[in-house]
């Protein structure tokens, strides 16, 4: 018996050395397009953190870490400066339709007339009060499911999950999957009346966090998602203490981090603005965090290069105003999480003006009519994602 142990310690040793002499090293410096994605992915996940980098740095050289971190370094130097400026708004053409049907589908311009008629033949209980009463909801209790045939797509083809004519919000299922076959889910919300947009705080600001939906109950708000990043002092904080700047229905709460961050935020037009302001009193409701990913209609993070698909949450406005919230899950079955570059190629198909990053990875969440229509990812698996100091709320 102790022979046969003693052979077992033997053989289990010598495969722990080959994995050491071998497939570390294959993991850390081989060319393979499938191999590097996963490294790269990894040691982003972890440097992009502000207190598990360790994750990375206690086995990875630093010379192989810092070759993937140029990329980001890059990325911020090419965002320095960046100030978003609005057009003179001009009049519209007088071509406001004249019938409540119309006067809908002009307002939900991101919604495919053919397929909200065949609908609505399908449905006419939903129209019984009026256009202006729409309120479809056709979420669902899964948050974490990612086919939807719900009959009513939006002009790019994506499946309509709801519709609140009354706040003027259409959400949207986002779907889709990366160069690797890599499969991510999300929602993308339109908000048609940005002045009901604001930065909601929690209970306990500086003390303690609240989750986005106890925030979204406590401001009466019908949409809801995760807005600031949190101090996290070696992973054990509260949620309560926002990093950054932090503006709340016209009072500024707390100043500027600066350095590669941006300022984002609306201002008194209900123009969403993105930059590193050192005059902030025409702003209203803001917080920061980075990086852009649509500046004046240009889209800045395409070609990035960053392997960083994950949880993320994005913020962006159309030129007509239409704000845009975008929430999509990772590290799950159902999705795998996106990068930088596909929040902004979703935001630019949809036309976005402005746009740029909110806090992402277990903060991200969404929550509409006063549950969670996205799947947070937080080691407790809390359905209701994590504890967070603020959020923008459409109330």
């Amino acid at each position: 018996m102790n022979g046969a142990r003693h052979r077992f310690a033997l053989g289990f040793t010598c495969f722990i050395l080959v994995c050491i002499t071998a497939v570390y090293p294959f993991l850390l410096y081989t060319p393979n397009n499938f191999v590097t994605r996963w490294r790269e992915w990894y040691i982003e996940t972890a440097m992009g953190t502000m207190t598990h980098q360790w994750l990375a740095t206690w086995f990875i050289p630093h010379d192989i870490i810092n070759d993937v971190m140029l990329k980001r370094y890059l990325m911020n130097r090419n965002q320095a400066g960046l100030e978003s400026t609005w057009e003179p708004e001009t009049d519209p053409a007088d071509e406001t339709p004249t019938t409540p049907r119309g006067q809908f589908l002009s307002r939900f311009s991101e919604l495919d007339a053919e397929s909200f008629d065949a609908f609505i033949q399908q449905n006419p209980e939903y129209i019984e009060d009026g256009y202006d009463k729409i309120d479809i909801d056709l979420v669902g209790d899964d948050p974490t499911k990612k086919r939807y045939d719900t009959g009513l797509w939006t002009t790019q083809g994506d499946p309509v999950v709801a519709i609140n004519a009354e706040y003027g919000i259409l959400i949207a299922q986002i779907a889709g999957e990366d160069e690797l076959g890599l499969e991510y889910a999300g929602k993308l919300a339109f908000c048609h009346q940005p002045e009901r947009v604001s930065v909601g705080l929690c209970e306990g600001l500086f003390s303690y966090g609240s989750f986005v939906s106890d925030m979204a109950r406590d401001y009466d708000a019908m949409l809801a998602v995760n807005a600031s990043g949190f101090a996290d002092y070696e992973g054990n904080g509260t949620g309560g203490i926002p990093y950054g700047f932090l503006k709340s229905e016209g009072r500024e709460i707390q100043g500027a981090e600066g350095g590669d961050w941006k300022i984002i935020g609306f201002d008194n037009e209900d123009r969403l603005q993105i930059g590193a302001f050192s005059d902030t009193s025409s702003l209203r409701d803001a917080v920061e965090f980075w990086p852009v990913l649509i500046l004046n209609g240009e889209n800045i993070i395409r070609n990035a290069g960053l392997n960083d698909a994950q949880p993320r949450t994005a913020i962006g406005q159309t030129k007509d105003k239409t704000a845009m919230f975008l929430v999509v899950d990772g590290r799950k079955t159902h999705s795998f999480g996106i990068t930088y570059a596909g929040c902004g190629e979703i935001m630019e198909r949809y036309g976005a003006y402005q746009a740029a990053m909110l806090d992402g990875g277990s903060s991200s969440v969404m929550v509409y009519n006063g549950r969670e229509i996205t799947s947070p990812t937080t080691l407790s698996q809390n359905p209701e994602g994590r504890y967070l100091p603020d959020c923008f709320v459409v109330k």
